[in-house]
């Protein structure tokens, strides 16, 4: 079903939407939650990355198979790595970001979904924009790049709420240049809701953002582990 319980192996027809995967709980798995993954293409990396921190990246798909997974992640992974050294994850200061290749990430075990079924046009629509527009680019797509939207400057953190209501205090900021930061959870949920509305799907968006946004400082920073769990229930 579409949002919540979403199973895209399950889906016959075209799909788009998230993967979410899990930060490490034992260390009795690390091993082979980063071998799924490396196996399956992941990259040294990034699937130990990804098996460490959690991770939360945008897939399209045909008929149960993933073709595409495309996620916002640090720059440098060392830079990410220091400044949260010690679980000080709410205490990392942005750093540069760009959108990679996450192929792999789905075959971790604790992978779960947020989608739904959409038409062969749409599918191709968001695969070609995953691909063309965001895969290696420090942006969210062209349409940011328009002069009407004056400069902007994109970053990652791992606790984006806090740093961008830091940014909303200051008066003349960074020169007038326009910060948005964003972790992998946010940033993907802004690029699947800007095709959801066009796709006429905005109850999907009002689900997940009332989630998002009940007050609750770790949903506001996307605690991966309770979107993880919220997104695998089924929908009402």
């Amino acid at each position: 079903m579409s949002g919540r319980g979403f199973n895209p192996r399950a889906c016959e027809g075209y799909f788009a939407g998230i993967c979410f995967v899990s930060s490490l709980r034992s260390y009795g798995s690390l091993f082979s939650r980063f071998y799924a993954q490396w196996w399956n293409n992941g990259g040294v990396e990034s699937s130990l990355g990804r098996t460490w921190n959690g991770h939360t990246a945008l897939i399209s798909g045909h008929n149960g198979v993933i073709d595409t997974i495309v996620g916002w992640d640090p720059n440098s992974s060392w830079d990410a790595f220091k400044g949260s050294v010690g679980g000080r994850h709410n205490s990392m200061r942005p750093i540069a970001g760009r959108w990679r290749d996450d192929t792999g990430m789905n075959a971790d075990p604790t992978a779960q979904y947020y989608g739904l079924q959409v038409t062969q046009n749409e599918h191709n629509e968001f695969r070609n924009f995953l691909r063309r527009e965001l895969l290696g680019t420090q942006g969210f797509g062209n349409a940011y790049n328009d002069p009407n939207c004056g400069e902007l400057s994109f970053q990652y953190a791992f606790a984006p709420g806090k740093w961008m209501e830091r940014l909303s205090s200051l008066e003349g900021n960074n020169n007038g240049q326009l910060q948005i930061i964003s972790n992998c959870s946010d940033a993907a949920f802004h690029v699947l809701a800007s095709f959801l509305y066009d796709w006429r799907k905005g109850n999907l968006v009002t689900e997940l953002a009332s989630f998002m946004n009940n007050g609750d400082e770790k949903n506001k920073n996307m605690s991966q582990g309770r979107l993880m769990q919220w997104s695998s229930q089924m929908g009402p």
